[in-house]
């Protein structure tokens, strides 16, 4: 058996091959329909090839072990294939009584909060006119309005809400106003979930008592326990830029830190080895008490069974096989919930431990400093470099963009917030004594205002980020393959390695210069969905002339939420006018097609004079005659955008449908794209 394991050191990874195996099946369940009879005659034979296979004599066992060995793996991928049916698609009840799993959170325009809606979640906004104080977690409220399904209307290449929102088991939602509920009672929630919202507003009334500057009061309850609602999204968009978003996004790194300061603390519980399965407990338990307070995301999911497999591996006096626990890990929170596989936390996190591990001892290995200072800090660099070598292809696919600054603020960043984690658990741990917590809520705050100041100033650098950086699916694995093969290459100098790289770089080039060909020949026109604003961008190539609520432009949030993401799926990031426009022309002429916009800063042309229009885009407007449009016009398709009230666009959709006249919403159904 030695012999085997020496020669196939891939034996080993048995946990890792399984964990593979389940991922394919919940891929395949993602993209291809198979009936469930079809699945249950599959999953019948290869568990009896699995069995009988098993039965053979030990020579031909070992000879024909491959056998065995492929049954498995297809017996699991039955079971990621039947396990993400269930989970995509569960069975919905729409219920009139819901529960409320959370106390409403202050939005803009609105409270929200989710409610327990049979097996499903429902997402519920409440008039701001509501008391909700009357309102917290455990109420039961009957509704008198029916919810809607969660529609994606959004635009090209933007945040996915439909889908994100499915990984969460919500499908459904409503907006209520006073007459449309009732409340009915108060059920108390189970003591484990009580308690747990105690701690949270137990840590957010420490934090609010003894941190005073709002802005840096919102990045403890981030680093904290995860805590984002009240984060300013101007702050958080510059955590982003700068590559130091894992900060304020609970993660393994968390829990890293907080699993060594355990260890340091329990270091005296190891002078008797009858109390090392206590220490062993005390630590579980404190690290999944922390997880679940920081709501229980993929990533910190993905520590938490990881440092739970390493402390009873090493309870049990069992040699950990770091990337075996790893792929356990995962399969036990695929097992869970299958939908973690599109989970970008999930898939950042585990592509960044992988990359830790394989990556970051060679890497450091390339530079050897004698200087023992100097080289603690290399050791961080290396890890950081590691660690994003594996992100890098799916940062790009996701964000479009690339943090240039990563390592240098990583290197400032992430010392300091861990100095800032270890200090507000500290300040936790005092809350109760005023005259200790207050210096020590001083210093963490002024910390707090360093770190940062440091990361604005870092973000207002003008070569900070590389913005618009168009990657397809395709394109990204083959930078996968790119980095693989090469790091292969490189660790063993084997010549196939080196072509198969050079081959997926080749791959990724031809692809992207062909992207760019295309793109270049666009003339276009999109209308896009961007609640109360009137947004247009008119393509043509590899630029964009924006037309529309100058505000959109101005602000950057509002700009990266709707605005880039298009732009960058069309690789028009060049803007082709030095001011940014409102309409000021009624009529947008292409090479073929002619388009009439009606605003009402506009003036409205007569329509008797004009040859021809192909689309009209209606902007705001109060009063519209459809009648006539349908008269001169009866071919032309009318674009009501997101800046006209939804009850209007009903009215006018009505009578559109009467004179036979094609429409499209964009509040409804996203943004609308139309070939100039």
């Amino acid at each position: 058996m030695a012999t085997i394991f020496k020669e196939k050191s891939w034996w080993q990874f048995t946990l890792t091959r399984i964990t593979l195996s389940l991922i394919a099946g919940i891929i395949l369940g993602e993209y291809m329909y198979i009936p469930q009879s079809l699945l249950g005659v599959c999953f019948s034979v290869f568990v009896a090839v699995w069995f009988f296979a098993d039965r053979l004599s030990t020579q031909t066992y070992f000879k024909k072990r491959w056998i065995s060995g492929l049954a498995v793996l297809l017996v699991f991928t039955c079971i990621g294939i039947v396990l993400y049916q269930i989970r995509a698609h569960p069975k919905i009840q729409i219920q009139s009584k819901v529960l409320l799993l959370e106390t409403p959170v202050k939005k803009a325009n609105s409270y929200q909060a989710t409610a327990a809606m049979g097996e499903t979640i429902l997402l519920i906004y409440f008039n701001p006119s509501i008391n909700s104080n009357l309102l917290k977690a455990g109420t039961r409220i009957q509704l008198f309005k029916k919810p809607l399904p969660i529609s994606n209307a959004n635009n090209p290449g933007g945040f996915n809400f439909k889908a994100y929102a499915a990984t969460q088991k919500i499908f459904h939602q409503v907006y209520l106003t006073p007459s449309t509920f009732k409340i009915l009672d108060y059920t108390p929630l189970p003591f484990s979930t009580s308690l747990l919202n105690k701690a949270k507003y137990y840590v957010l009334n420490a934090l609010e008592k003894y941190l005073q500057l709002p802005k840096e009061r919102s990045v403890a309850e981030a680093l904290l326990i995860g805590y984002k609602k009240n984060l300013d999204k101007e702050l958080m968009n510059a955590y982003s830029n700068t590559g130091v978003i894992h900060i304020i996004a609970i993660s393994g790194l968390h829990l890293g830190m907080i699993y060594a300061l355990l260890l340091w603390l329990l270091k005296p519980m190891n002078r008797l080895k009858k109390l090392q399965w206590l220490k062993r407990g005390i630590i579980l338990l404190i690290l999944w008490g922390f997880t679940l307070l920081t709501g229980a995301g993929a990533s910190v999911l993905r520590a938490a069974v990881m440092f739970s497999f390493l402390i009873l591996g090493d309870q049990l006096n069992r040699p950990n096989q770091i990337i075996n626990t790893l792929a356990a890990s995962a399969f036990c929170l695929l097992l869970f919930n299958p939908l973690f596989l599109w989970d970008i936390g999930f898939q950042l996190s585990y592509a960044a431990v992988i990359g830790i591990i394989v990556f970051s001892k060679p890497i450091e290995k390339y530079l050897y400093l004698e200087n023992k200072i100097l080289r603690h800090c290399w050791q961080l660099c290396s890890v950081t470099i590691a660690a994003q070598l594996l992100t890098l292809p799916m940062l790009l696919y996701y964000f479009n963009s690339f943090p240039n600054l990563f390592l240098f603020t990583n290197f400032i960043a992430v010392p300091i917030s861990g100095l800032i984690l270890y200090l507000l658990i500290g300040l936790l741990a005092i809350a109760p004594f005023s005259f200790l917590a207050k210096p020590i809520g001083a210093i963490t705050e002024w910390l707090i205002v360093q770190l940062n100041g440091f990361i604005q100033n870092s973000a207002s650098l003008p070569f900070a980020l590389t913005e618009y950086i168009q990657v397809s699916l395709v394109q990204t694995i083959c930078l996968y393959l790119f980095i693989l093969f090469l790091a292969y290459y490189i660790a063993e100098k084997k010549r196939a390695a080196f072509f198969s790289a050079f081959i997926g770089l080749i791959a990724f080039t031809a692809i992207r210069s062909l992207s760019v060909s295309v793109c270049k020949q666009q003339q276009k026109l999109m209308v896009y969905h961007s609640p109360k604003y009137t947004s247009i961008d008119i393509f043509e190539g590899l630029g964009h002339r924006y037309i529309g609520n100058p505000a959109l432009e101005r602000n950057s949030i509002l700009k990266n939420n709707y605005l880039s993401p298009t732009r960058t799926l069309y690789r028009a990031g060049n803007s082709l006018s030095f001011t940014k426009t409102y309409i000021k022309k009624s009529f947008i002429i292409g090479p073929n097609k002619t388009v009439l916009l009606i605003h009402p800063r506009l003036l409205f042309p007569d329509l008797y004079m004009i040859p021809k229009v192909d689309l009209i885009v209606v902007s705001g407007v109060k009063n519209l005659s459809l009648s006539t449009i349908a008269v001169l016009f009866p071919k032309v398709i009318l674009v009501f955008d997101s800046s006209n009230p939804l009850w209007k666009i009903q009215l006018w959709k009505k009578e559109a449908e009467r004179l036979h006249l094609r429409h499209h919403s964009v509040p409804e159904q996203g943004a609308f794209e139309f070939n100039l």
